[in-house]
């Protein structure tokens, strides 16, 4: 029997992605609020790059970020990365970068690429595999209303009192087979003699 063949995890499973899909809404929502509010951000094409560190260099200015340079190829470029991500790189490291979708002068415009970041700058990847879970769910849904129903388990159940009916001596008033015995017996000499 599949797992999504039972109506209580198939439930469970549509629950849960439907919350995630509204989580993926809300984040977007918000980023969507928070990029029409800024009049100093602007979009910027969303990449992925293998880069080596040249050098890390802090911001005074910033609590949040530091400057890293960076050498891609022949080009070199400064970033802006999170302070504690600027602190794990040494010269001549080779990391992978994500370049944030929009920049502003607060937030940093590009970070290490990891699965957790990736999804918290992109959360719309999530609704890919979301997409496809909800497909199988309906499937599985379809495949269970299509199938015949489970054959009916009968179970005979003994309580005391019909037990006891089963094992009770048979009572000679009120049993039939009792008179008919009585009348197939011989008949008994009763003559008297004085």
């Amino acid at each position: 029997m599949p797992v999504l063949a039972r109506p209580a995890l198939r439930f469970t499973a549509l629950v849960g992605l439907w919350v995630l899909v509204g989580a993926v809404l809300w984040i977007l929502l918000v980023q969507g609020f928070l990029l029409a509010l800024n009049p100093f951000c602007h979009l910027q094409r969303p990449s992925v790059a293998r880069v080596m560190v040249k050098s890390v260099d802090r911001d005074p200015n910033s609590h949040i970020t530091d400057y890293a340079t960076v050498k891609q190829g022949e080009d070199e470029e400064v970033l802006r990365l999170l302070k504690a991500e600027a602190a794990e790189l040494h010269e001549y490291d080779e990391v992978w970068i994500l370049n944030a979708w929009y920049s502003d002068g607060l937030r940093p415009t590009q970070y290490l690429l990891t699965p957790h970041r990736l999804l918290l700058e992109y959360p719309a990847i999530l609704l890919l595999p979301a997409a496809w879970a909800l497909w199988r769910l309906r499937k599985a849904r379809e495949k269970a209303a299509a199938a015949p129903p489970p054959p009916i388990r009968r179970t005979f159940t003994d309580d005391f009192h019909l037990r006891a009916q089963r094992f009770a001596k048979p009572e000679e008033t009120t049993n039939p087979g009792a008179a008919k015995e009585e009348a197939n017996k011989p008949p008994v000499d009763t003559d008297e003699h004085p």
